[in-house]
């Protein structure tokens, strides 16, 4: 009983011993530096695909049709991108990449959605009943939208053994309001080989 005991004893000490030699390290990183940990989904096929998808909308034929015909610029509302995919993905990152995208290409003009602009209604509201009559913005004032761009993420996975390929499909497209016509379509891949070692220490 006694030789039990100090074996117990003994375990415990060595398992603090372990654990208290344990430390944890944090190294800033370049935010342009490309890191694949797990091969699931991270920022740098966000930058991808945001890149290449918004790339093509504004060399789309829509642009040059619509500022033809109506001498002005189109204003986008940019909608929900859809996660269809097999992984946890917050799709809202890559909605705010191509807002912030046709923003800065100065092409387009961009008007806000989603719980922004209900964050936006509520506060000229609150300005109807607080604020100085002459300082308060009016209702009904909003530039409504041209175009709403909406899309979806999509996996297919392939695994055999210790190797797994994982093909992402991206689409975006870009829908008149008025008429609810397509006038814009395009979906990117990203491809990723996954090898597992088959052993774990």
């Amino acid at each position: 009983m006694k030789h039990r005991s100090l074996t117990i004893v003994l375990l415990i000490a060595i398992i603090l011993a372990f654990s208290s030699c344990t430390t944890v390290r944090v190294s800033r990183l370049n935010e342009n530096k490309k890191i694949d940990l797990s091969g699931d989904w991270n920022d740098t096929d966000i930058s991808l695909v945001s890149e290449r998808l918004i790339r093509s909308c504004l060399k789309g034929s829509w642009f040059s049709a619509f500022t033809k015909a109506k001498k002005a610029d189109p204003v986008v509302i940019v909608g929900r991108f859809s996660n269809m995919s097999s992984e946890r993905i917050d799709t809202s990152i890559i909605t705010k990449r191509f807002e912030a995208a046709l923003v800065e290409s100065q092409k387009v003009i961009m008007v806000s959605g989603g719980e922004d602009r209900e964050f936006a209604r509520d506060e000229r509201m609150s300005q109807q009943i607080y604020a100085n009559p002459s300082t308060a913005k009016e209702i009904a004032m909003e530039t409504g939208a041209d175009f709403m761009l909406f899309g979806s993420v999509k996996t297919v996975t392939d695994t055999q053994g210790s190797r797994t390929v994982r093909t992402y499909y991206v689409s975006a497209e870009l829908v008149d309001l008025e008429t609810t016509r397509i006038v814009w379509l395009d979906e990117t891949t990203i491809k990723k080989e996954i090898s597992r070692s088959a052993y774990t220490w």
